[in-house]
């Protein structure tokens, strides 16, 4: 019987193949290219950026249909911005402190109070103990069960994409939005134009939807359908969900194959829809499904004709995707919505899988082995570290490439 290598139509040999064109796999390719390395990209996709996607709408806004909120404080993807030569446009927006749907506007400082006397919490509980409880067992620890709270549970169910229960207490400070990061902004253009910029002059093979890793002493040979690609070296940058399906020969050692078995995925939706005007700045928290919507500034300073929205957990999805139309007109009962939405079901994207990795107690102790290189195969994504961020991803590509330069084959 001839062996899977004796069927494939198309060979390509290269000194490092990366697999997924998103922010991870992009900023190690990057790297390694500018290192004077032979580096080829293979992406499922007609399209660079993965969960990076932005749309333009028929009134010419541009609005983000996966990672959106990028915080000053944010060093990874700032310092990458500045590189690029991109410009970062205010939204206007804090990211932390909702209004509900329906309601009276929050002020800010209770907010501010809830947030502080989590944070006393948590400093009690100590690290250690946080991180082997659950996000809903912290919160339901907590005093007060008044408004404020109401949208600060449905916050982060929403923001982690799914059930408190599912979480560590440990995760939902800081890039889930317990304390304020900086200002946040998006990129001029679409946020996807750090995938686009950092791609121009990289070898990028679009439609290849890789199935197959197989490791021996001298190379790495990546199988796409018919194709077979080969390098001394892999950066492995597909999600979480997609990872799990691949198949490794020889098998992952079980302290890689556990935890990519074990993490879960968050279940996420985006949709987005033009108005007739520019509606007031505002954001604003569902307090039926974990879900939000919120309006931004353009690059002019003025309020952007558009309306977005993200729904997270397979409860705020089904029930975001089951009626957007009418979940927006509530939400913005005074905008005069033009056209139909645009929607992507995160979850239901086969290259996706989901929005971002869930890290549950007790799992993030288990993120180092994802780390480490596997012999000449090198894994990068925001599910490495944790961390569900478009500056996470970026940092886990600039690991990889730091491994991969380090290896003396070149």
């Amino acid at each position: 019987m001839p062996s899977l290598a004796d069927l494939m139509t198309t060979t390509e040999r290269h000194q490092v193949v990366v697999v997924g064109a998103g922010i991870a796999g992009m900023v190690a390719a990057r790297r390694l290219a500018d290192l004077g390395l032979d580096v080829v990209v293979l992406e499922g996709r007609d399209r660079v950026g993965g969960r990076l996607w932005s749309h333009r709408l028929p009134n010419g806004e541009i609005v983000e249909l996966g990672g959106e909120w990028i915080s000053t404080g944010q060093k990874a993807v700032m310092g990458l911005v500045d590189e690029l030569g991109l410009v970062p446009i205010d939204t206007g927006l804090d990211f932390i402190s909702r209004d509900p749907v329906g309601g009276p506007q929050l002020p800010t400082s209770q907010h501010a109070r809830l947030a502080e006397a989590l944070a006393r919490r948590m400093s009690r509980i100590g690290e250690e103990a946080l991180s082997s409880m659950t996000a809903a067992e912290l919160l339901d620890g907590l005093a007060g069960t008044g408004p404020v709270m109401k949208v600060v549970r449905s916050r982060l169910q929403g923001t982690a994409g799914a059930p408190l229960h599912w979480i560590a207490a440990a995760e939902i400070g800081e890039e889930f939005g317990i304390g304020d990061e900086g200002r946040y902004v998006r990129i001029e253009g679409g946020n996807d134009n750090l995938v686009r910029s950092l791609g121009d002059g990289l070898a990028l093979r679009h439609g290849c939807v890789v199935d197959t890793i197989r490791q021996d002493a001298r190379a790495v040979h990546v199988f796409a359908g018919d194709e077979e690609h080969v390098g001394l070296a892999v950066v492995l940058a597909v999600p979480l969900a997609v990872l799990a399906t691949l198949r490794f020969e020889p098998a992952l050692p079980s302290a890689v194959a556990l935890p990519i078995a074990s993490l879960r995925m968050g279940s996420g939706a985006k949709v987005a829809i033009a108005t007739q005007a520019a509606p007031d700045l505002f954001r604003r928290q569902d307090m039926d499904i974990p879900a939000w919507y919120w309006t931004g500034l353009s690059q002019t300073g003025a309020v952007r004709r558009a309306i977005t929205a993200f729904a997270g957990s397979e409860t705020g999805v089904s029930g975001l995707l089951g009626d957007a139309m009418g979940r927006l007109r509530r939400a913005a009962p005074e905008c005069d919505l033009v056209g139909e939405p645009v929607v992507v079901d995160w979850t239901a994207d086969p290259l996706a899988g989901g929005c971002y990795s869930v890290i549950g107690p007790g799992q993030r102790r288990a993120l180092a082995s994802l780390a480490a290189p596997i012999g000449r195969l090198h894994l990068a994504g925001e599910h490495v570290n944790g961390s569900g961020t478009i500056d996470g991803a970026i940092r886990t590509g600039e690991d990889a490439a730091r491994s991969v330069s380090r290896f003396s084959v070149f």
